[in-house]
């Protein structure tokens, strides 16, 4: 990431030093709350606290963090959350000031009590009962403190939280407040800090040995004696169960006040041996329980997956097999839920990247929390995990211990996570003239790594200056520059000076003329494979449609280099931003920073679906055969599918994917539905040929869409032939103004662009072609008439127009376009266009159709802001207007409905069809808003059974196992944290033969 763009940069006191290497494995959730079953209780701080900014910085002198200072007119906020989704707040940078009272059980007295922070942004103090615990220095690391001796059992109990978020650097926003959630965690004295698991597998064979290493504490006066239980269960993702657990145990005493570590081994039986790969994620599930005379003290639960990554020359080879691979940098925050990364935020992010392709990444600059690398873990995905080291920086010193700190906590807290291939030391740190001791730091710190904290993963540095830093032959030699020993394989050029000669394979940033560039680090760097964990060019628009990005043109400059294995598209989401560099790479009036190939809603811009083919996995799906359309005639078609080549981007083995086919009426219905297993293909293999058997509708044909989808549940390919011309679009509302009219309109499956032709007499002219919900069409005739009609195109051409709507052209300003209207807690939130010399923006609300009894709203702020103080569940109608200046006023917008969703759970999802052959079936439905997984219940022999699959933004689910000769019935339910939606619709699918 060059200097000029965007940026993080976390900084610590030395007091986050301290923090015992316990906090980075709590290995308590929900589930795990019961003390009898697991010796820990997890006790919630999470909810509304009372708040107050403080933009005077007064709070310390007058000592709000005390638990009697009387908190008058401090409002409500919601913990964990952010305060600049309030519009209120939405610029503030200063401190903000949370207090909250909790009463704990008297017979928790002797137990010990640590007071747990996921995340603070990005300075924090934390009181307890009016004593100063501890400071912290990280927006995205952990911290807690032991309050055992603090807190008072029984009775009422005050914390005080000073967050300070004036710390900003580069692109990032400075998200404030108490963004990740809090808990107050009980144990006995004795209890388990960590477990890490190393899994290496014996290609050969097929075995794996399994190690577990574990750190157990003693809080207690005396030494004790304990038994201690280590279980692995080969679960797989989902939860089902498979082959026997292996129990390791150990017995040991440890010393008072104390940890102590012991290590335990076995070596699984090829039987039992199933390897992690990012289309079979399967995981294990470990178990550790510490005991004392036969009583439970303690149990952690973790997962982990058995996988071999290894750099074989300049090849990566994942299981033995070369892989080359493509992905995206994720920046994880969003307009309405800032960095709190809520389930369902996280996983839609996640299942968008797996669904255009994404199998690799360096995913994000920023330590990520333990439940999005789980979800990644169940997903696939390989990962690089980087400390917040950028920049020049005096950090950057050999002799500065605050970066390996960084790394300690980094490794120590993600250790068992199957995704994570390598551990990062820095980024962009490397021009020897900003950074004089990068080369001894860059060095000393990937040996602290490889030698003390992980030998099992690559260490790697992030560099943009591989392919221009030479020695200075002039001078004498930098500081730091002394080659360590390595082999000639790997020895970089005699000119070559850059850190990036000492990681395991070079991470490259650049922007622009990617292959020559490329070229140029492999030249200085040639025993090295390359991965371009950063590529673009410059910033697109927040404009769906205008939202262009050549990813042909970009994926083929790198394309075909030996060495170079993989890429990183800066960036998959917008995001909000201060920044501002030069003309291509300024920040929006919006704030909101245009690299994604969606915007900060999460809606696909054009380069989404560009992204997506050329990330496929093969190079194209093609369909031959098809005869004239008639409604209810059988047709025949060849579908081709072209691999990828063995240099391709991306490149490697296809394993139990599905081809999938639907064939839709103009209603959205699907009509028929089957799938194909397809066999093994890998890069360099010749065309496959399929031929299938379909029918054509008997009414209102659409189209017939054909899916690759993966073994884990993500279509990544689609060919879509349409079956007629498009529809005529319904026609929302026409809205004059600016010497034009906006036309807002609804699309439909038949069409995925849209028109308009216009004039006075007859439709002489046309506009641009849009994906979007809307056309404005500018510089027409003042109070001239004019018709105007909307068209769908597909690739059969134009369809049939809308109905022809007149409409007079004014000078009054149009209303900002509406991207977004999303619910939220007693609030919802809109997200809307803008223009520069807009002034204020104003919102009218309602429950009633009459707009005269409708509550307004007014806020300064460009792109989002947040309607407060609803009715949950009830449905809301709102339009808005933009305000220039005094009496200088837009139109209305449309009318859109929103219904809060706070403490509710989602909606029902949509059943679309279900393919079935044999045992397999292949569910098509569609995803729920903010729902974190679905539940498919049906009967078989007479019992209900449930298959849960945890994702938001899934399309298909494939199911195993059922028997051929029963009929089944099929529901599905959307789920997140507030429960379970009611089942959908029943399907019931037939008994089908089996050739």
């Amino acid at each position: 990431m060059q200097s000029l763009k965007h940026t993080y940069i976390l900084l610590f006191l030395t007091c986050f030093l301290h923090l015992s290497s316990s906090l980075a494995h709590i290995q308590t959730d929900a589930t795990f709350e019961n003390a009898e079953n697991t010796g820990e209780i997890a006790f919630s701080l999470n909810g509304n606290w009372q708040f107050k900014t403080d933009p005077n910085t007064i709070g310390e002198e007058q000592q709000w963090f005390g638990p009697n200072f009387p908190a008058n007119g401090w409002e409500n906020m919601t913990v964990p959350g952010n305060w600049d989704v309030k519009n209120e707040y939405a610029h503030f940078s200063g401190k903000g000031w949370y207090r909250k009272t909790f009463e704990v059980p008297a017979q928790w007295q002797g137990k010990t009590m640590r007071l747990h922070f996921e995340a603070v942004y990005h300075d924090a103090k934390v009181w307890l009962n009016g004593q100063l615990l501890v400071e912290s220095h990280s927006g995205f690391f952990p911290f807690e403190f032991d309050v055992s001796k603090v807190i008072k059992p029984g009775t009422i109990n005050t914390v005080v939280v000073c967050a300070d978020n004036t710390f900003r650097r580069g692109a990032i926003w400075n998200w404030g407040g108490i963004r990740r959630p809090v808990k107050l965690l009980v144990n006995n004295a004795l209890r388990i800090e960590q477990a890490q698991v190393v899994a290496t597998p014996d290609l050969a064979k097929g075995t794996a040995e399994v190690t577990v290493k574990v750190l157990l504490r003693n809080d207690s006066d005396q030494p004790k004696s304990v038994n201690s239980l280590a279980v692995i269960k080969n679960n797989n993702s989902i939860g089902k169960s498979a082959n026997p657990d292996k129990k390791l145990t150990a017995s040991l005493t440890i010393p008072a006040n104390s940890s102590k570590e012991y290590t335990v081994k076995t070596t699984l039986p090829k039987s039992q041996t199933h390897l992690w790969h990012f289309d079979d994620p399967h995981l294990y599930k470990l178990e550790v329980t510490l005991n004392e005379n036969g009583k439970l003290m303690h149990q952690i639960q973790d997962r982990f997956g058995i996988r071999k990554v290894e750099i074989e020359g300049l090849q990566l080879k994942l299981n033995g097999e070369p892989v080359r691979l493509l992905g995206y940098n994720w920046v994880p925050d969003d307009r309405t839920t800032g960095n709190t990364l809520p389930a369902w935020r996280y996983k839609q992010d996640i299942d968008l990247m797996k669904k255009a392709g994404a199998n690799m990444a360096r995913l994000s600059h920023l330590p990520l929390p333990k439940e999005v690398l789980d979800y990644i873990d169940e997903k696939g995905m390989l990962i690089y995990s980087e400390i917040p080291l950028w920049g020049q920086d005096a950090l950057v010193d050999l002799d500065n211990p605050l970066p390996k700190e960084w790394l300690k906590t980094l490794v120590t807290t993600q250790f068992n996570h199957p995704s994570i291939i390598g551990w990062c030391v820095g980024n962009e740190i490397g021009f020897i003239h900003q950074n004089p001791k990068v080369m001894e730091y860059v060095q000393s710190a990937i040996n602290y790594v490889n030698q003390e904290l992980d030998n099992s993963r690559m260490a790697v540095y992030v560099s943009h200056s591989a392919d221009v830093q030479v020695k200075d032959l002039t001078a004498p030699q930098a500081a730091g520059a002394t080659k360590s020993k390595q082999a000639a394989s790997t020895a970089p050029h005699p000119d070559a000076m850059d850190p990036a000669q000492y990681s395991t394979m070079v991470l490259f940033n650049k922007y622009g003329n990617l292959g020559k560039n490329a070229d140029k680090v492999h030249q200085l760097h040639p025993g090295k494979p390359v991965f371009y964990s950063e590529y673009g060019y410059n910033l697109t628009s927040e404009n769906l449609n205008l939202g262009v990005i050549d990813a042909k043109k970009m994926l083929n400059d790198i394309r075909g280099r030996d060495y170079l294995m993989g890429a990183s598209l800066w960036t998959f989401n917008d995001y909000r931003s201060l920044w501002q560099a030069h003309a291509a790479w300024n920040t929006a009036p919006t704030g909101n920073r245009s690299w994604g190939i969606v915007n900060v809603f999460r809606q696909p811009k054009r380069a989404y679906e560009e992204f997506r083919r050329e990330y496929a996995p093969i190079r194209s799906l093609s369909v031959g055969g098809m005869k004239e359309v008639k409604p209810g005639e059988k047709q025949t078609s060849t579908l081709t599918i072209h691999p990828r080549a063995t240099l391709d981007l991306p490149a490697y083995t296809l394993r139990n994917y599905q081809l999938v086919w639907e064939v839709k009426d103009g209603q959205d219905n699907t009509v028929e539905s089957n799938f194909v297993q397809l066999p093994t293909i890998q890069p360099g293999d010749q065309p496959l040929t399929q031929t299938i058997n379909w029918t054509v509708p008997s009414s209102n044909p659409s189209h017939i869409k054909f899916s690759l989808l993966s073994p884990v549940n993500y279509h990544v390919y689609d060919t879509i032939i349409y079956l007629q011309k498009p529809a005529a679009p319904v026609v929302k509302k026409v809205i004059a103004g600016e010497n034009g009219v906006r036309i807002v309109f609804e699309k439909n499956v038949t069409a995925p662009y849209y028109t308009v032709k216009y004039g006075i007499n007859g439709f002489t002219r046309q506009s641009d072609t849009t994906i979007n919900h809307y056309i404005d069409i500018k510089k027409l005739d003042k109070d001239q008439p004019y018709q105007f009609q909307v068209i769908g195109i597909n690739h059969l051409g134009e369809g049939t127009p809308s109905q022809t709507i007149t409409a007079t052209p004014t000078t009054q300003l149009l209303p900002p376009v509406i991207w977004q209207a999303e619910a939220a807690d007693s609030s919802f939130f809109i997200g809307y266009g803008y223009e520069n010399y807009d002034y204020l923006y104003e919102i009218r609300y309602g429950l009633e159709q009459d707009t005269t009894k409708w509550k307004t709203l007014k806020v300064t702020t460009k792109g989002v802001c947040r309607i407060p103080n609803l009715q949950n569940g009830n449905t809301y109608q709102f339009q808005m207007r933009r305000i220039v200046q005094q009496y200088v006023t837009s139109g209305w917008s449309e009318v859109y409905e929103v219904t809060p969703d706070g403490n509710r759970p989602p909606r029902s999802p949509r059943i679309t069809s279900i393919a079935r052959k044999g045992s397999e079936a292949v569910i098509a439905f569609k995803p729920v808003e903010k729902a974190t997984g679905y539940l498919v219940s049906y009967e078989e022999g007479g019992n209900e059974k449930q298959y849960t699959l945890s994702g938001m933004a899934l399309d298909y689910i494939r199911l195993n196992g059922l028997q051929p000769d029963q009929t089944y019935t099929f529901r599905l339910s959307a789920i997140n944290s507030n429960g379970k939606s009611e089942s959908s619709q029943a399907v019931t699918i037939q008994a089908v033969a089996v050739k």
